[in-house]
Order: C-alpha cells, then structure tokens, then sequence
C-alpha cells in the first residue's frame, strides 16, 4: 500500500510539475510575440506580413499530415515506458521516421508543384509572388524536418518529461524572437522571419533529440528495429487521429482561408493581427492539455477509472476558469487593446472587432482539450470525429447565412465562424461526458459557468471606464497606461471573486498551501543570500 501511495503521489507531483511549467512557458512565449507585431509591420508592409501568415495556413495543413503519427508516439510511448520497454520504444520511433521522412519528402514536392495555383488561390500580388513562393516553401521544408525527427520532442512528452520538452521550445522560441528583431534591424526584410524560423526549428530538432537519448540510454534508431507489426498503431489510431487533426486544423483557420479566398491575403492578415492575442492566451491555457494525454494513457492503461475521471472534470475546469479569465479582459477592452498595440491607423480598426469576437470561441476550443484526450487515452480516436464534423456543418450554414445578411465582408465572416466554433464546442464537451457519466447540470456548474463570469467583470468595467478611454483618444502611451490600471483592477476583482465565490474549501485550501510554500520558498532564499 506505501509502496502504491508513493507512486500515485510521484504521478501527481510529476503532473502538477509538467503543467505549472507548461503555464509559465506559455505565459513566457505570449509575452515575448506581443511586441514582434509593431515591429514587423515597421519593417514590413500589410501584404507583406499577409503572405507571412499565409504561410503558417500552409504548413498546417502540411503539418496535420503527420499530426496522427504525433499522437502515435505521444501515446505509446507512454504505454510502453509503463512497462518499462525501451526496446519497444525503439521499435516505435524507428517505424514511425520511416513512414514520415517520405511522406514529409513527397509533401514538399507536391508543394513545389502546386505553387502557381496557391499563389492564385490567395490573390498574391504579381509583385510579391516569388517572395511569396520562397517563404512558403522553406517554411515548409522547415516544419516538415519538424515533423520527421520532431519525434523526439514527442517521445519526450510520452515519457512526461515537460519540463525537459518546454525548456528546449523556450530557448528555441526566445533565440527566434532575438534573431527577428537583428534581422529586421539588419534589412532583411520579411526574409529576416524565414530565416528565424528556419534556425529555430534546426535547434529544436538537435536538442530534442540530445535530450531523449539522454534520458534513455538504451535508445537507437536502426533499420532492424522496423516492426512492420506496428504499422497498425500508425495506420489505424493514427489515421483516426489523422483524419481528426486535419479537419479540426482547417476549421481552427478557416476564417482565414475563407477571408484570403474571397478578399485577398490582405484580409487574411487583418485576421491574423485580430486574432493574435486571443490565439496566443488560449495556447497559453492549453499548455495543461499537453499533460493530459499522456496522463491519461498512464490512467487508462492501469485500469483507474475513477482517477480518470477526476482529472478530466478537474483538467477541464482550471482550464476554463483560467482562460475565462484571460479572455474576459481582452473582450471588453479590445478596441483600447488594438489601439495601443497597433497605433490609430484606419486599416487597423476592424481587428478590435475580430479580437473581441474570437475570445469566446478559442476559450471554447481550448476547454476541449481533455474530451480529446480522453478519447485517445482509452484508445478511442473516432470519438474526436464529432467536433470537427459538427463544426464544418455549422461554418457551412452559419457563414452562409452572414453572407446573405452582411455581404462578403470581414464582419461576415468574424460572426459566422464565432458562432460556429462556440456551439460546435459545447456540443462536443456535452456528448464527450456521455463516456464518463459526468452529469450536464455539474460540467455547467463546475466547468463552463465560471469560466463565463470573468466576462461579465471585463464588459461591465469596460463600460464604467468608456470616459477615460474617450478623453485618451488615440495616444498610445495614454491607452496603455488606462490598460494597465483597468487590467491590474480587474484582475484583483474577478480573481477574488472567483476565489471566494466559485471555488470549493479545498480548492482555497490547496491554493492558499501551494502559496504559503511558494513564498516559503523565496523568502528562505533570500535570507540564505543576505546570510551569505
């Protein structure tokens, strides 16, 4: 029983570590892009930045070939390092870079053939149309390096090792930003953004891959260890998944794809600076997603049903309380927001409207991670089917309608999508708590009414402070100054109230103790400093 309550403890410990970590890497990379888009559009022009995102549309839709193969080896690995089977594990990653290095090989010449007809299909400028098709396509040869020998940063995370995983992304991200910035300054141009990205990947890759063999010693990649046997786990739960991820990556961008369609890249850019900050929160929030599958598995696999359990409603609820709480500011004051962040410029406006429309449906989306991840962990990939149907079914309807209302415009396309992702969302979480029997009058209850009321809090003192956001004008240093205070005061107030009204004794008590030790913490050092 000791020896039992020791290794339920460890998990626990190691699961509370990996998404503490997570967090605060997440945090870390939405700081570090928030000042990168005033700098960029000082150096580069609208169209410019546009065909830059249109880029990162390509390589998802690239990238979601080998998303199925991802998971392969996230959960696997997982399993078999439960068992304690590297030679299993080398068997995976072997078989696995077989199937990917050729396709990743064969997806870039496709690429490379269709070129002029991409370049068509989003209205690049003729202009603009070889720079265009260099960005596109070594940003792609990039990520599909990613995509091969990423494999290593996915073993990782199937041996939940984060800490190791998200310390490599972070150096990896924050030398990117570094070079973006000399580059920029150097007179590269929109190339200085290529070439970060290239060297940041060709860093990763390296260090992922030091780091696995590291942490297993008996790992080797060899053509004996190809298991044909397999190819099933690749093929089937894979594919399942594969289809999943490619359906649910053109919809997490079709607004985008919609906009560069029947408006032009231009269009798409506007959605890509709208959607920026609400895109990087959410990613900051789904950093505990990145833990659950492989606990999950671990969970599944050991028959602890009940474990499982607790860990979806309670995964799902910090989830949605702490994104709510994000979301809720950037809602209610995204026109003050894009202002100071992107200046008064005209062209500029209509992205506080796409900001404040997309903070409900990315806090949707992300809350969905741990129904996905209970469908993998039990082995059940199909499941995940319905979200991505449901919601392509909705865009088709609800983007159609706004079309006959509002014209082929931008505004058409925020609205339609919005609603699209939101209810899609909410369908999925309903039907995903079937599986565990989870009551729909608790997840409301637990899950999904607090992570709406910080909402109420950021509207409401947005209305209150409309009169000093008007006086301001459009003076940015004026505008960031109001944000500070109005984000500093709602945050103490939501926070309390969320704290006092919305969660259980021993959630207080659990967070008053992880406090009292973190302060515990910091105070000891900095009396063993001054001692020293």
């Amino acid at each position: 029983m000791t020896a039992a309550s020791d290794a339920k403890q460890q998990f626990k410990n190691r699961l509370s570590q990996n998404a503490v970590v997570q967090l605060a890497a997440k945090l870390l990379y939405m700081l570090s892009r928030l000042g990168l888009p005033p700098i960029i559009l000082s150096y580069v022009s609208l169209e410019e930045y546009g065909i830059w995102a249109t880029c990162f549309i390509v390589i998802s839709y690239l990238g979601m070939s080998t998303f199925g193969i991802a998971n392969v080896y996230i959960r696997y690995t997982a399993e078999y390092h439960a068992r304690h089977d590297v030679a299993a594990i080398n068997r995976l990653l072997t078989t696995g870079l077989a199937i990917t290095l050729p396709l990743c090989l064969g997806l870039l010449a496709l690429l490379a053939l269709g070129m002029p007809l991409l370049l068509d299909a989003f209205k690049v400028a003729p202009h603009l149309r070889e720079t265009a098709a260099i960005l596109i396509f070594v940003t792609a040869a990039a990520m599909m390096l990613d995509l091969s020998f990423g494999a290593f940063s996915h073993v990782l995370g199937g041996l939940q090792l984060m800490v190791q995983q998200t310390g490599i992304w972070v150096a990896s991200f924050l030398l990117e930003t570094a070079l973006i910035v000399a580059l920029l300054l150097g007179g590269f141009g929109v190339y200085a953004l290529l070439w970060a990205f290239v060297i940041r990947y060709l860093l990763a890759t390296w260090l992922s891959a030091r780091a696995c063999y590291q942490a297993l010693p008996g790992l080797t990649l060899s053509p004996r260890h190809f298991d044909r046997s397999l190819l099933p786990l690749f093929y089937r739960f894979g594919g399942v998944v594969q289809i999943s991820g490619l359906l649910s990556m053109v919809l997490y961008s079709i607004e985008k794809v919609i906009a560069g369609a029947f408006i032009g890249v231009r269009a798409t850019g506007l959605f890509d600076l709208g959607e920026k900050l609400p895109v990087m929160s959410s990613q900051t929030t789904s950093a505990l997603n990145a833990v659950f599958l492989p606990a999950v598995t671990h969970l599944y696999s050991l028959g602890q049903m009940e474990e499982l359990g607790k860990l979806y409603l309670k995964g799902a609820r910090y989830i949605s309380l702490l994104t709510g709480l994000i979301m809720g500011f950037l809602a209610g004051f995204a026109a003050p927001i894009m202002t100071a962040w992107l200046g008064p410029s005209e062209e500029f406006r209509i992205t506080a409207l796409i900001m404040a429309w997309f903070t409900l449906p990315f806090h949707t989306h992300v809350t969905t991670g741990p129904c996905t991840a209970l469908h993998y962990g039990a082995n059940q990939p199909a499941r995940t089917l319905f979200y991505p149907l449901s919601q392509a079914a909705l865009v088709a309807i609800l983007v159609g309608g706004a079309f006959l209302i509002f014209g082929t415009t931008i505004p058409a396309i925020t609205y339609g999508v919005a609603a699209a992702m939101t209810l899609s969302g909410w369908a999925y979480m309903a039907w995903s708590n079937r599986f565990l029997q989870v009551q729909p009058s608790a997840f409301i209850r637990r899950v999904i009414i607090p992570g709406l009321i910080p909402y109420g809090f950021g509207l409401a003192l947005a209305y209150l402070t409309a009169p000093w956001f008007t006086a301001a004008g459009s003076d940015r240093w004026s505008l960031l100054g109001l944000l500070a205070v109005c984000g500093l005061l709602y945050s103490v107030v939501t926070t309390a109230f969320l704290y006092r009204v919305m969660c259980d004794w021993g959630e207080r008590e659990y967070l008053r103790r992880q406090l009292a030790h973190t302060l515990g913490g910091f105070i000891g050092k900095a009396i063993g400093r001054k001692a020293g």
